[in-house]
């Protein structure tokens, strides 16, 4: 063997060895996790008064959960929880209400596809039952499969998803996120504060400290949330779920394009970080 191949080589096992030795960094903007509900299978509607094929699915992608936390045979059966669904068809069954403005701000112009969808408002929508939220308060959650993030500086993850709310009575919306296998912890929290007092929000973000910051009905209809997380140093799994909690005849929920992004380098709480909710609005 020759010298220059010897010292290819020595540098090669050099490489390798480094990389067995040093633990795993990851590099700027590395996308860990993302999700665009475009591979899930879609099945025809159920109850819907739009009929049709290929636009409903209760099955989440591949390791995801979604729970059913409301009464059995309760409500329009399409949206006895979350849901997987086109998104237009969506728009159609509830005679839009303005859910066709959810457009996905980083959609690219490749159109809106599909989305995740809570909708309170169209499960109390059937009379097959009586009157559902008379009933039950609506309560269901969206829950990803574990996220490996080792390697990932503490305080430098990123979540980031389009997202479509609308307040009206008492609805509430929360992300969570848990690592490995500890308790929950809120990192977004939005909370109606009802028809009667302007049918506005409280939001709530303590990565970006904001801490009830009062958001009109309407103007989160389509944006883009970007959300620092403290994840903690050496954390190898984390979980995040989305979650409609304590809802009534309300709007909805609706999310797509969610990214979970690792920086280099810890992140500052800092609104320069997100765009901020008034200029979101546009």
């Amino acid at each position: 063997m020759n010298s220059s191949i010897r010292g290819v080589v020595g540098r090669a096992l050099l490489i390798t060895t480094f990389c067995l030795l040093t633990p795993l960094v990851w590099a700027a903007d590395t996308v860990l996790f993302e999700e665009d509900f475009e591979d899930v299978t879609l099945e025809a509607s159920i109850m819907e008064q739009v009929k049709d094929n290929k636009v409903w699915s209760g099955t989440p992608p591949e390791g995801w959960e979604i729970t059913n936390e409301n009464p059995k045979d309760l409500g329009m059966p399409e949206w006895r929880t979350w849901a997987i669904v086109d998104l237009e068809w969506w728009t159609a069954t509830a005679e839009d209400q303005r859910r066709s403005e959810f457009t996905g701000v980083h959609n690219d112009g490749k159109g809106i596809g599909n989305g995740a969808v809570s909708d309170p408002d169209e499960w109390d929508d059937w009379a097959g039952n009586g009157d559902p939220d008379a009933i039950s308060r609506w309560n269901g959650h969206l829950i990803t499969p574990p996220i490996k993030i080792k390697g990932a500086a503490a305080k430098s993850l990123v979540l980031t998803l389009d997202s479509s709310w609308r307040p009206e009575d008492t609805q509430t919306a929360e992300i969570t996120v848990s690592f490995d296998g500890g308790k929950e912890e809120r990192i977004l929290l939005f909370k109606s504060v009802g028809i009667d007092a302007g049918a506005h929000t409280l939001v709530t973000i303590p990565t970006l400290n904001m801490d009830e910051e009062d958001i009109k009905d309407g103007e989160q209809i389509n944006e883009t949330l970007e959300i620092p997380i403290d994840n903690p140093a050496g954390a190898a799994e984390m979980i995040i779920s989305f979650g409609v909690i304590d809802a009534q005849n309300d709007w909805w929920w609706a999310i797509d394009n969610i990214k979970l992004i690792s920086t280099a380098f810890s992140v500052e709480p800092k609104h320069k970080l997100a765009v901020r909710w008034a200029e979101l609005k546009s």
